[in-house]
Formats: structure tokens, C-alpha cells, sequence
């Protein structure tokens, strides 16, 4: 379960340092991906939407995990060497407007599945749903 929380905390991470492409290696190439009202699905259209949120240099966030829970977790192999994984977590979004203190923009439950095959663990879906927003 650690690798998959670590997956998420890389992902925002890489987001939030301005290095957003850097994190498309945490997704499955069959992924679907909810993000900002869109979905977005197989990793060529979320790097694109990743490559789209680092151009946006002028947006400084940080994002905050808590009350993680696994949700749904398949640790029997089926013969087909994958085992699946449910987290879901609140992420806590903050925004640095131009006058430079971070503030709340926005409060989201997220689920994220997990897949487990070739030795590594990859997001194949990412649910988020807002819990509350400033915008």
C-alpha cells in the first residue's frame, strides 16, 4: 500500500514543484483521468494535459493528502500477475495568488485504482470529487 500512496504524493509533488510531466510515469497506459471537470483518458492525452499544467507557470499550488483509506484491495493473483488496489484520500488544494500567501481553492475526496502488473504499481483511474470549493 506504501507504493501506492507514494505514487500519489510523487504525482502532486511533481505538480506543484512546476515539473508536471514528470509524474505521467505513475499512470497505466489504459488510465481514465478526472481532472478540472474534464476526463481524460490513456496517457498520451493526460501528458498532454500535464505538459498544459506546467506551461501554466503563473498557477503555484500545493497539494495536501490526508484521511487516506484503502477502499478495495485484490491481493489474489488471478494467473494474469495483476492485483488491483483502491485509495481514496481528501487532497487539499491550495493557490498562491499574486499577493503570495497560499490560500484554500479547493477541498477534493479522490479515489485512486491501482493495478499491479510487471513488477510495478500504476493508476489506472483517478475519481475526484469536490468536497468544497472556493471558485
Amino acid at each position: 500500500m506504501g507504493h501506492c500512496r507514494a505514487l500519489i504524493v510523487g504525482y502532486h509533488r511533481d505538480i506543484d514543484s512546476g515539473r508536471a510531466t514528470a509524474g505521467i510515469g505513475t499512470f497505466a497506459d489504459d488510465v481514465e483521468f478526472e481532472a478540472r471537470g474534464r476526463v481524460v483518458r490513456a496517457r498520451d492525452e493526460i501528458l498532454g494535459f500535464l505538459k498544459g499544467r506546467e506551461a501554466d507557470t503563473g498557477r503555484q499550488t500545493v497539494h495536501v493528502l490526508a484521511h487516506e483509506v484503502v477502499t478495495g484491495q485484490d491481493d489474489e493473483d488471478d494467473g494474469s500477475g495483476r492485483k488491483r488496489v483502491e485509495l481514496q484520500a481528501m487532497v487539499v488544494l491550495h493557490v498562491q495568488p499574486p499577493d503570495g500567501a497560499y490560500v484554500l481553492d479547493r477541498v477534493l475526496n479522490t479515489v485512486h485504482r491501482f493495478r499491479h502488473s510487471g513488477g510495478e504499481w500504476r493508476i489506472t483511474r483517478r475519481t475526484p470529487r469536490a468536497l468544497h470549493t472556493t471558485v
